[in-house]
Parts: C-alpha cells; sequence; structure tokens
C-alpha cells in the first residue's frame, strides 16, 4: 500500500537522547539532516514512521539511520 491510501502519516527523527529532531506528516516531504536550521554531525537517529490506512488498519516502522556527512 502507498501513501496514496493513508488517510494520516507521521514520520519523526530522534537524537540518540530522545529529542525530536524532525517531524512531518507530509509524505513527500523528507529530512535534510538539519535541526533548528542548523546542519547536524555524522551521527546515528531514530525513526518513526506512523500511518493509518482508508480502511482503518494502522502501520508503524521504526529503526535507526545513520547521517554521513
Amino acid at each position: 500500500r502507498g501513501t496514496e491510501f493513508a488517510t494520516t502519516f507521521l514520520f519523526t527523527i530522534y537524537n540518540r537522547w530522545g529529542e525530536k529532531v524532525f517531524e512531518t506528516t507530509n509524505p513527500q516531504e523528507g529530512w535534510d539532516g538539519t535541526y533548528r536550521f542548523k546542519p547536524l554531525n555524522t551521527a546515528v537517529f531514530a525513526y518513526v514512521v506512523s500511518t493509518t490506512f482508508m480502511d482503518g488498519s494502522e502501520t508503524s516502522l521504526s529503526g535507526t539511520i545513520t547521517l554521513v556527512k
């Protein structure tokens, strides 16, 4: 299922201290590796993507992503 069938979408990225560094409800928007308009250093970040679909089903994916400069 693609995001065109989603009624809600939430993509959140956290730093290693659990501080939210990025969040969007737009499935077409990506993260540019910045926080408060400043580039972040190389590090590992946690992400969570939660989606609710038109049929009421929900999915949540989580993992880590490494930002490399």
